[in-house]
């Protein structure tokens, strides 16, 4: 066991274990099946969880690795040197807090949004910092294949100078809005300005939706488009610039760009020319967890010393 980590999971509902329960889910899609996927740098150690039929489904998976009730009990007994916290968003905050005054360990991973309050969130993050502990945010977006070759065309001149950047998504501000807005802030860069529109009409289990338009530092325009129900999954950002135009499409797995050219109908106009279509390969097996587990081996061993998405990007969020 020489060099493998041990690590704990705070809940083990969908993101945390049972995600991965789901037939139509080509690859791991939970912590729990991201450390089991890497035996070579991670033991699964413990888990915590209040949930019945949860903790039962969790056992039935994973029946040699204990359960507890109690995040300080579940610490203090496997000493892990990873945490993930896996809780609804209302239990992230005590749930870190927590692992970190009965620990701390090596490293943390938290799923997003940090909290719901921006205080609390601050209080998150600023409880790793004071412990050099790392924390790494759970924006997956920002290890898919897609939206990496995306932020390349947007950052590499492509369409040119960026004027204005859109993303669509879903309803639910908490659990898809923040990857839309994460999204917006890793494509855009800083956003300096933020007005929301909220649309009582779209609102879905509890949580608000809200529209909203941005500022980015460069002078951009932002657009969070929320697009509807969340059973209607359309994700895709649109990025405009003063050379021309690319759309990704996360289902279709494709960036579309496309140059401004002179206008056949209107003079001192232009209009889009033909687009090129590039294809994103995504291997269905290939999982954003397994490559966020890696990196927190990485930030818990001392190679690597800033996460992909921080707990100041998720701040920004």
């Amino acid at each position: 066991m020489n060099g493998v980590l041990n690590a704990a999971v705070v809940g083990v509902g969908r993101v945390g274990s049972r995600f991965d329960e789901e037939r139509e889910r080509k690859a791991v899609w939970s912590h729990v099946g991201a450390y089991l996927a890497l035996p070579a740098q991670f033991r699964l150690a413990g888990v915590c969880e209040i949930d019945g039929e949860n903790a039962s489904r969790f056992r039935a998976r994973c029946p040699d690795v204990p359960v507890f009730g109690d995040v300080r009990e579940l610490v203090r007994t496997v000493k892990p040197d990873v945490v993930s916290i896996c809780t609804p968003m209302a239990g992230h905050a005590p749930a870190l807090m927590t692992a970190l005054d009965a620990g701390p360990p090596r490293a943390a991973w938290c799923e997003k949004p940090l909290a719901d309050e921006l205080g609390v969130a601050r209080a998150m993050v600023a409880g790793c910092e004071v412990r050099h502990i790392p924390l790494l945010v759970s924006h997956v977006r920002r290890w898919h294949p897609l939206w990496r070759r995306f932020k390349a065309v947007v950052e590499g001149g492509r369409i040119g100078s960026l004027q204005s950047l859109r993303v669509a998504m879903p309803n639910r501000l908490w659990s898809i809005g923040s990857h839309a807005i994460d999204l917006l802030s890793w494509l855009g860069g800083e956003i300096r300005r933020a007005r929301g529109l909220k649309l009582p009409r779209l609102e879905q289990d509890g949580e608000p939706a809200v529209g909203a338009v941005f500022t980015f530092a460069s002078g951009a325009a932002g657009y969070l488009h929320v697009i509807g129900a969340k059973e209607n999954l359309i994700v895709e950002a649109e990025a405009i610039g003063d050379r021309g135009r690319a759309i990704a499409s996360e289902l279709e797995g494709t960036i579309r760009i496309q140059k401004f050219e002179p206008s056949a109908r209107y003079r001192d106009y232009k209009d889009l020319g033909a687009a090129t279509v590039e294809t994103i390969p995504s291997d269905e097996t290939a999982s954003p967890f397994v490559a966020m587990a890696k990196e927190l081996a990485e930030l818990a061993a001392g190679t690597r010393s800033l996460a992909t998405c921080s707990g100041a990007d998720a701040l920004a969020v």
